[in-house]
């Protein structure tokens, strides 16, 4: 169905589409600095690559590992953010993974999927449990959570926005092995 490669400075297909449809963000999803106009889409994929280099990020930044979800001809349907680690803001908003699928792709089990195999991926780096957090309003991501395993712990406020997340914990334990992450 779909598989996950590490964002690296070669731009897959449908990429620039899938950035501009991140936009600013959506439903918890930060946007991007392509954006903003802060950088360029090639700025922007180095910038990911760098997020997995604990000497690269700033204080107070945990190591992220940036996924393109790519369909079975090789276009990007979606992107994972996974977080090796919680900090305390991540523990509020945040947690160890953020998913996004494009507009077009959405209804058709790509979330799903891309959230078991970046569950797959942390349980690999070593994690026991995985945290998401979730605008209330969001059914279809709420779903999607719940399918992986997803149990509501309990609901959080982002000091600085005031917006309100939904936290979810996922025993990492129980996740089957297969799929495909590169």
């Amino acid at each position: 169905m779909i598989r996950m490669e590490t964002a690296s400075t070669v731009i897959p297909a449908g990429l620039r589409e899938l950035i501009d449809e991140v936009g600013g963000g959506e439903n918890g999803f930060g946007g991007t600095t392509v954006h903003t106009g802060e950088c360029t889409l090639e700025q922007y994929v180095q910038q990911c690559c760098d997020l997995t280099d604990p000497a690269k990020l700033r204080p107070g930044l945990v190591p992220q590992t940036t996924f393109w979800a790519l369909d079975d001809d090789g276009v990007v349907v979606g992107m994972v953010r996974l977080r090796q680690y919680l900090n305390n803001r991540l523990r509020v908003h945040g947690g160890h993974i953020g998913y996004f699928v494009r507009r077009e792709k959405r209804g058709k089990g790509y979330g799903k999927e891309m959230l078991r195999l970046a569950l797959m991926e942390l349980r690999r780096l070593g994690e026991r449990r995985a945290l998401i957090s979730v605008v209330p309003g969001n059914q279809v991501s709420i779903r999607v959570i719940v399918a992986n395993g997803g149990r509501f712990s309990e609901e959080s406020i982002d000091p600085d926005s005031g917006q309100k997340y939904l936290l979810y914990w996922i025993e990492l334990e129980s996740q089957q092995d297969g799929g495909h992450v590169q």
